[in-house]
Parts: C-alpha cells; structure tokens; sequence
C-alpha cells in the first residue's frame, strides 16, 4: 500500500484484499465484474473501494425474509404454530424489504426494461447490417480499378469506421 496525498492507495490485488479483509481471489473476481468501476490495474483508493463493497455487496435482505416467508407459509419450524397476525406481519416485511432492494436498484440505474432493452439492440443490428450492405454500392465507384489489397484496406477502413460510429453513439443513429 501507498499513501498518495492523504489517500491510502492498494498497489496490488494482495494489497487491496487485506486492507479490505477479503481474499486476493474474492478481489480478482470483483475486478472481473461488469460493474467494478475502477481500473483493472492498480493502484486503487481503498476509501472508494470500501464504498463500493458497502453499496454492491452487501446481502440482499428479502433472502432471510423469502426464506422466513415459505416457512410461514408452509408452517414448518419456528413458524409451526404462528398466528394470522404474525403471519401477515412477516409478509408485510418482506414487501418492504422487496420494495427497497427495487428502490435501491432503480437508484442504482441497474434496473432497465428487458423488452425495450432487447429492441434497441434488434434496431441497433439492424442498422449496422444495412450500413455494411450498403457497403458495395456506395464504394463501388472508388474501389474500381484499384488492387486487391488497396480494396481490402478500404473497405477494412469503412467497416472500422462504421463499428467506432456505432460503438462511439451507442447505436442511437436514427438515419438510415
């Protein structure tokens, strides 16, 4: 570890596992998760770090509630001999406990609409097949007469620029 300007800074996996009291291969698969928004490499601000473990990973929990739930419901162990009362009491808690994990997750921005999710991806497919397709007859005219590989350049050129358009606006193009 290394202090930079007041900061403690994890120089390496070991480092950052340590100080954060995991081990170094809990640490690699965080680093290897979609939503780690750090740098792969270190160094990393174990303060930050911290603060993501305590949003991200901390135990979702309607799992003991769910658990508690289908025991009620089913009247086995502890829940064996509840009342209504207690019973309704414990679905409403678990309601709730349900409701703030969504909040939490809608706040989070990692709740989406899978249908429109799904869409916008067909739509984006779409859009870059008819680019590529359209390929042939827009470059047709500048491609003539010229040797196999200034052709293959060219057009690996086009189909780069097309991807980095793409990648670049997030296939939100409209046009076309």
């Amino acid at each position: 570890m290394a202090k930079q300007a007041g900061l403690i800074m994890a120089t390496s996996i070991r480092s950052l596992g340590r100080y954060v009291g995991r081990a170094e291969s809990t640490v690699r698969k965080w680093i290897a998760r979609d939503d780690w928004p750090f740098p792969r490499q270190p160094p990393w601000d174990v303060e930050k770090v911290r603060a993501w473990m305590e949003i991200h990973l901390k135990p979702d929990p309607a799992v003991a509630y769910r658990k508690k739930a289908h025991a009620a419901e089913a009247g086995t162990g502890e829940f064996a001999s509840i009342g209504p009362l207690t019973k309704a009491r414990i679905q409403v808690t678990i309601e709730r406990a349900l409701r703030i994990r969504q909040r939490r997750l809608t706040e989070a921005d990692k709740l989406h609409d899978t249908e429109e999710c799904r869409r916008r991806r067909l739509r984006q497919i779409h859009l870059v097949k008819a680019r590529l397709f359209e390929l042939p007859r827009s470059m047709a005219n500048s491609l003539a007469g010229q040797s196999a590989e200034k052709i293959e350049q060219l057009l690996d050129q086009q189909v780069i620029d097309i991807l980095e358009e793409f990648a670049a606006d997030g296939g939100h193009r409209t046009d076309n």
